[in-house]
């Protein structure tokens, strides 16, 4: 077994409450034929008289064996054995304490029990040990009624998955609390998100460090050290238990504030995983843009229609010239294999994910969409009209993206219709589900699409 998996398992035994030289016997004991004390404790570097002391008292916990030989050795159970007595032993302490607490409801300490406080104030508590403060948070979500904003940081998914909070919040998804996740995303949380209910809403900040759970403008809980090893067990971690409506409603604006910087989940997690556009956009569509600068750098490839210029470079197949004929992007690329019509589409659904984040802190779809057909027309890419609102259909009445030449510019096309179905998805967390073009010529070329999502495809009104 790797030391990396030893390891591991090792951090796994202690979170479950074993000593940390006890769990690296476990191990040792699991890995080696029976041994004497002070092989053991070489093996794991301590003395021979703690590696004794230790045995022994593992004995006594049903976690190590002795052999009647002499002198003594000591052989282990199996590492899900050993998990099987820990849980047993936990919820026998978890029983003895239920029935304490049920024999004093009962008794004379009741009045104790009961007891209010009389006073009102603001109350600031420091809670020590990623236990206990886990223990603290689960508590504060299985009351929730309302609202739960959560600041996990870099890692703090990994200790909510690995607490019983996680399943307190659950539950109070299924009551109907709205719940809301801040996070900085990175390749090794990704899957945990993934994982997540989709009634959670997920933005990503970057470089955001910040944890802290805040529930119902009422009780919040605030990391204040949290151990920089993000699967230690947290013995160093320190948090404060705060109940004070008036920092509670600082909070909760600045929190708000800081939503509406976010990116969406989705988008993030394409930049991370995905790799399909590597530079920071200029979320805009007009001069200037990553669209703009995109567009150019296509039609400036390759000339385009007929040209007496000769290119200062040539594409080879095969280790032969390939003859471009209509010296337009598309043909070029689609010599070498590539289907430039796709990868722009996809390259406008990113564009697409990334404007509708932009404009997220508009609330009203309608006032969304007269914004977008607003620019949208502007820039002279042609009048967008909705069908139903959230939008059933989106049409685009003369496009132009192929600037009159759909036969050489329609992969322009195929990008704004990207750019339409990316805000969508976006905007109301629904896919697309077909797509129309209609060219026409009129003394000019013009482009209408259409694209249609959600149930059932309507009717084309094309």
């Amino acid at each position: 077994m790797s030391d990396e998996r030893t390891m591991d398992i090792v951090a796994r035994l202690v979170e479950s409450g074993l000593e940390e030289k006890h769990a690296l016997i476990v191990m040792d004991l699991a890995t080696y034929p029976p041994s004497k004390a002070s092989e053991v404790g070489k093996r794991i570097g301590i003395s021979r008289m703690d590696a004794y002391n230790s045995l022994r008292k593992m004995q006594d916990m049903g976690l190590a064996k002795a052999t009647l030989d002499k002198p003594m050795r000591f052989l282990g159970i199996k590492i899900e054995e050993v998990f099987d007595l820990l849980i047993q032993r936990s919820e026998m302490d978890l029983r003895r304490m239920q029935e304490h607490l049920e024999a004093m409801k009962s008794g004379t300490n009741y009045a104790l029990l009961s007891h209010d406080k009389l006073v009102d104030e603001p109350t600031f508590t420091v809670l020590n040990d990623r236990h206990s403060i886990m223990a603290n948070l689960q508590s504060i979500l299985s009351e929730a009624e309302h609202t739960v904003w959560m600041l996990l940081g870099n890692w703090g998914i990994f200790h909510l998955r690995r607490s019983g909070a996680f399943e307190a919040l659950i539950d109070a998804l299924n009551r109907g609390v709205t719940v809301k996740v801040s996070t900085s995303l990175n390749a090794k949380t990704i899957r945990f998100f993934d994982d997540l209910d989709d009634r959670i809403e997920v933005r990503h900040h970057e470089d955001f460090r910040m944890q802290g759970v805040y529930v119902d403008d009422e009780v919040g809980l605030q990391f204040i050290n949290v151990e920089a090893n993000p699967t230690g067990r947290g013995k160093n971690d320190t948090a404060l238990l705060i109940e004070s409506k008036e920092f509670m409603i600082a909070q909760i604006e600045l929190m708000a504030i800081q939503w509406g910087a976010g990116t969406s989940y989705r988008a993030a997690k394409a930049r991370l995983t995905e790799g399909k556009i590597i530079e920071p956009l200029k979320l805009s569509l007009g001069e200037g843009s990553y669209y703009e600068r995109l567009r150019q750098s296509i039609e400036q490839s390759l000339p385009m229609g007929d040209s007496e210029n000769t290119p200062n470079a040539f594409l080879r197949k095969a280790g032969e010239p390939a003859p471009v004929y209509d010296r337009s992007p598309a043909t070029a690329f689609s010599l070498l294999g590539i289907d430039l019509n796709e990868v722009l589409a996809g390259v406008g659904v990113r564009i697409g994910q990334e404007l509708a984040s932009k404009w997220n802190d508009v609330e009203d779809d309608a006032d969304f969409w007269k914004h977008l057909s607003n620019e949208w027309n502007q820039l002279g890419m042609g009048e967008i009209v909705t069908k139903g609102m959230p939008p059933e259909s989106v049409f685009v009445h003369n496009g132009g993206a192929c600037g009159g030449k759909p036969d050489t510019g329609g992969m322009f096309c195929h990008m704004d219709e990207g750019i339409l179905q990316g805000i969508v998805m976006e905007r109301h967390n629904v896919d697309v589900l077909s797509k129309e073009r209609v060219c026409t010529s009129d003394g000019k070329e013009t482009c209408h699409f259409e694209i249609r999502c959600q149930n059932e495809p309507p009717e084309s009104t094309l």
